[in-house]
């Protein structure tokens, strides 16, 4: 009797120990998922915002083709971390542009 008992007592607590295990790991990597699509979200709008930012400089200053000295570091600044996140496509025309203009 005490062998039955041992047998499938043991059993039945390895089975529920690995049925919450695998509970576990799914709720893991659902937590990653959510928090992987989080992260692609706030990388789309800080590169959303640092676009507009560096379009709103450069329309700024279009009209007089110079830029002052704080405005040239702040886009050069602007323009490196939209280009770590990712960014591309015209920002690079207009940096090349804005680059060209003499500072005051």
């Amino acid at each position: 009797m005490k062998d039955f008992i041992l047998k499938y007592w043991l059993e039945a607590t390895f089975a529920a120990v690995l049925a919450l295990m695998g509970k576990a790991l799914q709720r893991i990597k659902s937590q990653h998922e959510n928090t992987k699509n989080d992260n692609e979200a706030i990388r789309n709008g800080m590169k959303a915002l640092l676009r507009s930012e560096i379009i709103d400089i450069y329309n700024h200053y279009s009209d007089r083709k110079v830029l002052p000295l704080y405005a040239r570091e702040n886009l050069h600044s602007l323009y490196a971390e939209y280009k770590a996140l990712g960014g591309n496509g015209a920002i690079k025309d207009l940096m090349e542009i804005a680059s060209e203009w003499p500072t005051q």
